[in-house]
């Protein structure tokens, strides 16, 4: 009788918009990771690379436009993440390709092997841009050749890449109190160095605006990362996660909308693609280069999780030794191209824009399609 009853309190919910039509599988093993560990490692998805772009996407955009654009785009990617991680609960699948798989007809086969090459691609990209910020970061400070930095940095990062979610947000929160520190260092940098004739434009449109849009989806284009942060997560359910992306997103929002003023308001136009390089060679502008390679050496094995859970299916897997001898390749490839490509803005424009199109639009409304 009593399970009739909670039948029927079931029914009475009702399906939800995403989930109504979709077929609840068994349910996978439930993770380790609370919601404030998850919280910490959303945020610190969101410092990666594309943040020290924002000063220079700002100069294009104009302050207001780019605070507007930064709480667009977070918004945006928010209701996204939403509709994912609902589907995701229903079916069980806790990355893309395999929602995807779930799709009815040819699209079910189409569309995996298609968005997994592009979690590829563009993961692959992503984490080049990370090992190119570490090497400027320490470059100056070393004197060493940028290669033997970029080579050093991969056998740093490669022991992060085998940690779970649980771990892997004590190394975020190294990562966090970097970001605190490379702002307090260019809030340092400001009251000393500013010069009170720089140009600033408060207000304006141009197409500068486009750039500054790709530069922040590719801060925030967090859709592939956060289904494997979901099937880890502890005693997970969408209305749990979802109070992980609420938090999450307000603290980036604020540290995002800060940093590109800061940086922008510091250097005028003249700042450089990675506000980094834009830094004194002083103390503070040593330490503040520093702390954001520390921080962003945190980020990498967050991102790449999301390119090796294509290789396995929830719960199954993921300390074999398929995907051991994939992580290691794909840290050694990122090494090698990262000794070809160099220019940091142009690089995370193109990555943001084809992110934003295939897991912003795309993705998402494949899943609808199901609904």
């Amino acid at each position: 009788m009593e399970s009739t009853v909670q039948g029927t309190e079931r029914k009475a919910d009702g399906p939800t918009e995403t989930t109504q039509l979709l077929k609840p599988t068994k349910a996978a093993p439930d993770g380790k990771a609370t919601g404030p560990q998850l919280t910490l490692n959303l945020v610190v998805c969101g410092l990666g690379t594309g943040i020290f772009t924002l000063p220079w996407s700002t100069a294009g955009a104009s302050c207001m436009v780019g605070v507007l654009i930064v709480a667009g785009v977070l918004a945006l990617n928010a209701w996204t993440i939403f509709i994912l991680i609902e589907a995701a609960e229903a079916h069980q699948a806790f990355d893309i390709g395999s929602l995807l798989s779930s799709l009815p007809g040819a699209l079910g086969r189409v569309a995996p092997p298609a968005v997994n090459a592009v979690i590829w691609i563009g993961g692959f990209f992503c984490l080049v841009s990370y090992v190119i910020v570490i090497a400027d970061c320490a470059g100056p400070i070393a004197g060493v050749a940028t290669w033997k930095l970029k080579a050093l940095t991969s056998v740093l990062v490669l022991p992060l890449c085998f940690l779970d979610q649980r771990l892997l947000s004590f190394t975020s929160t190294f990562s966090v109190l970097a970001v605190m520190l490379v702002f307090a260092l260019m809030t340092s940098v400001f009251m000393q160095d500013h010069e009170a004739s720089l140009p600033i434009c408060m207000a304006g449109l141009s197409w500068g605006s486009v750039s500054m849009f790709a530069s922040m989806m590719q801060t925030v284009v967090l859709q592939m990362c956060v289904l494997p942060m979901y099937g880890e997560m502890r005693n997970r359910s969408p209305g749990a996660f979802a109070k992980v992306v609420y938090w999450g997103f307000a603290v980036l929002f604020i540290v995002c909308a800060s940093f590109a003023l800061l940086g922008y308001f510091t250097f005028g136009s003249a700042v450089k693609s990675n506000v980094l390089l834009s830094l004194p060679t002083s103390r503070a502008g040593n330490l503040a280069r520093l702390c954001a390679g520390a921080s962003v050496v945190g980020v990498y094995p967050i991102i790449l999780k999301p390119m090796i859970a294509t290789l396995y299916r929830p719960g199954e897997g993921q300390e074999s030794l398929t995907t051991h001898w994939a992580t290691g390749s794909v840290v050694a490839g990122v090494m090698m191209a990262s000794l070809l490509l160099s220019d940091l803005g142009k690089l995370n424009i193109f990555n943001g824009a084809v992110s934003m199109g295939v897991f912003v639009a795309v993705v998402p409304f494949l899943v609808g399609l199901s609904t």
